[in-house]
């Protein structure tokens, strides 16, 4: 298997309607599992199947993103959280979090 992370984390809303981030293929894999057995159908089992066959190196990830991805907007699931600023997340600057005297 690749890495099995994702080029581009995947943010769903759960059952109970908490912000959930899927970074790579185990996390998609992870909430395919949990989704309730009655609103399972086909795109769910080709979701399932794909991401399954890149955890085990069958396919590859970008291929169960995009399945996943598929998915989760047919479902309604899917949210679109913009990608925060540069500055919001570079590296932090200044002695913060240094130890006295090293």
């Amino acid at each position: 298997m690749e890495d099995g992370m994702f080029e581009q984390a995947i943010f769903v809303r759960d059952d109970s309607f908490a912000l959930r981030r899927i970074a790579c293929v185990m996390d998609a894999i992870e909430f395919l599992e949990e989704w309730p057995l009655e609103r399972r159908g086909l795109l769910h089992a080709a979701a399932s199947d794909t991401c399954y066959s890149a955890y085990d190196g069958r396919k590859s990830v970008d291929a169960a993103h995009k399945t996943f991805t598929t998915w989760a907007r047919r479902v309604g699931v899917i949210e679109d959280v913009p990608a925060a600023p540069p500055w919001m997340t570079g590296p932090k600057i200044g002695g913060a979090g240094r130890r006295a005297g090293g």
